[in-house]
């Protein structure tokens, strides 16, 4: 017997449904041996039993695009962003629509705990992907017991949020300076208390966390080189006048 035409779609569409969630399925499954719990820092030292908590876990994970949105100002916050590739940045805007500030988090890092632990519940900004990324997306409901009843993860997190508060203290007070050089100069003279995470990987990211242009940026940083300031290797500095960077600020 033929079926009807829209019955005969119908059940390719659930063939289809259900084809992808066994595919979706299979791809957590691979995807849960892929995510090394080591690979984050929040979790360090964490008991085996808050490890096996978090692997029965439904943790879901998407792949990005380039500038593609992850997340909109406004969306409610239920999960941290895990990044198991590629880079996030976030943006968040002016009255006017000017884009006023730029933070940037990459492989491996995670995101925005402090903003859940401050009792946020919206994103106050918009995430995009600057390049291709993958990233869990770690529900905060279910996560907050398993931290509850594991003191080194508790502090894991402590910490985590207040390197990220003197991070962004940091960079506040290097944009307060109002030359190039001079926010430069702070940034240098600070560098050593950066974790590596939060480290820019080019001069654009830089320019735009010091909220200067990439020109104006480049042409300073070209200036200390010449003049045996600081020796720059790519995006590695490493600073040889000390005195005259302090006498900068």
């Amino acid at each position: 017997m033929q079926l009807p035409y829209s019955s005969i779609n119908l059940s390719l569409q659930n063939e289809q449904y259900y084809t992808m969630i066994i595919s979706i399925g299979m791809h957590n499954k691979e995807e849960t041996d892929i995510l090394n719990l080591d690979r984050f820092k929040i979790f360090d030292n964490i008991s085996e039993k808050s490890r096996q908590r978090l692997n029965m876990l439904h943790i879901k994970k998407k792949r990005f695009a380039a500038n593609e949105i992850v997340k909109r100002q406004g969306d409610k916050l239920t999960a941290a962003l895990l990044i198991d590739s590629g880079c996030l940045r976030t943006i968040d805007y002016t009255i006017d629509g000017q884009e006023k500030v730029s933070s940037y988090y990459s492989a491996h890092d995670a995101f925005p705990f402090y903003l859940y632990f401050g009792k946020t519940t919206n994103f106050p900004y918009d995430v995009y992907a600057l390049k291709s990324s993958d990233v869990f997306f770690l529900p905060f409901a279910e996560v907050k017991e398993i931290i509850n009843d594991d003191i080194v993860f508790m502090r894991n997190i402590m910490e985590f949020i207040a390197e990220y508060t003197c991070f962004y203290r940091l960079l506040l007070r290097a944009t307060q300076y109002p030359k190039v050089v001079q926010r430069i100069a702070y940034w240098l003279l600070h560098i050593d208390e950066i974790d590596r995470l939060k480290y820019p990987s080019n001069q654009n990211m830089l320019a735009n966390m010091l909220r200067v242009n990439r020109p104006s940026l480049n042409q300073e940083l070209k200036k200390l080189h010449q003049d045996e300031i600081v020796k720059i290797k790519g995006m590695h500095f490493k600073i040889v006048d000390r005195e005259f960077l302090e006498n900068l600020i």
